[in-house]
């Protein structure tokens, strides 16, 4: 394909003591199909050659652009909203999300922005195939069809999916720079993306083919939630209030987009400690995630007072 007319995508990628996976990634990324890309690097202060490195492959390839250091995010989440709120978007036909320790499928970009075309989507994701140092490889299902509130509740997947149309990206830099908005606040950059998609009425696919094969280490931020030591870490998130206070900002940013009585309510029933209003909330449950386990799960963290 004549490179005048392949899409041009800006690849977002923030990296964080990452050296030892982040050149498998970028060079996955740069053999993607019929695609011309650039990729913009955003590094969090790392304690190895993750600077260094990403310099020299800047160096190396012209379509490469390492972003000046402005000190310490302090997580994953901050440092995607700098590349957000500071990367020019004109020239770009979509944007996607890139984590420092993945590998893409090489035909990951052109298959989502074909669907994106095909169904007039604002954002695509997808499934992924979480691997090991061991060898060991699952699927990751995310692809279950999505409910009325689910983005009130979740991600649409692994924001390393995510492609995005300039419209929505732009539309999340707006809600990261309005003071009123809690958006900045927001912890996961993945979901704060979908929520804002789904709240201004736009359309968002998520494929069933995996498109990025998801390496798991002792340092993944979230990673994929399987085995004993992941659900238990989750469990403790869970136990300490984190998810609750997670879906009350995006419930906050969502009611800010586009005001509506559902999740007005829902902004009540989260702010009140009331018996009552901790029932009340089972009646999101049928829509509030994809997931019949997840729904089930967050069902009875509701009564046992987990949530």
């Amino acid at each position: 394909m004549n490179e005048f007319l392949q899409p041009k995508v800006a690849i977002f990628l923030a990296v964080y003591s990452g050296s030892e996976w982040i050149q498998d990634e970028i060079l996955s990324i740069l053999k993607q199909e019929n695609i011309a890309v650039t990729v913009f690097i955003s590094i969090d202060p790392s304690t190895d050659d993750s600077e260094a490195l990403c310099n020299l492959l800047a160096e190396q390839h012209k379509n490469i652009v390492v972003l000046p250091s402005v000190g310490k995010f302090g997580s994953a989440g901050k440092n995607f909203y700098r590349l957000i709120v500071d990367v020019e978007l004109a020239g770009f036909d979509y944007i996607a999300f890139a984590d420092q320790d993945d590998i893409w499928d090489s035909d990951k970009l052109i298959r989502h922005i074909q669907l994106a075309k095909q169904h007039g989507a604002d954002g695509v994701s997808s499934n992924v195939l979480a691997f090991w140092p061991n060898g060991r490889e699952k699927l990751l299902d995310k692809a279950q069809p999505q409910t009325e509130f689910d983005y009130l509740f979740e991600s649409a997947g692994p924001g390393c999916t995510f492609l995005m149309t300039p419209w929505l990206v732009n539309k999340v830099r707006e809600q990261l720079l309005d003071d009123a908005s809690p958006a900045k606040n927001v912890a996961l950059h993945d979901w704060l993306t979908y929520a804002t998609c789904r709240a201004s009425g736009r359309k968002w696919i998520i494929d069933s083919q995996p498109s990025v094969h998801y390496r798991q280490h002792g340092k993944n931020v979230i990673g994929a939630n399987v085995g004993i030591k992941a659900k238990f870490a989750r469990l403790q998130k869970l136990r300490q209030g984190w998810y609750r206070k997670e879906v009350t900002k995006i419930a906050q940013v969502c009611n800010g987009i586009a005001p509506n009585s559902e999740t007005s309510e829902l902004l009540e029933l989260l702010n009140s400690q009331h018996y009552f209003s901790r029932l009340k909330l089972l009646s999101y449950i049928p829509e509030a995630r994809r997931s019949i386990f997840d729904r089930c799960l967050l069902a009875i963290s509701i009564v046992v007072g987990l949530f």
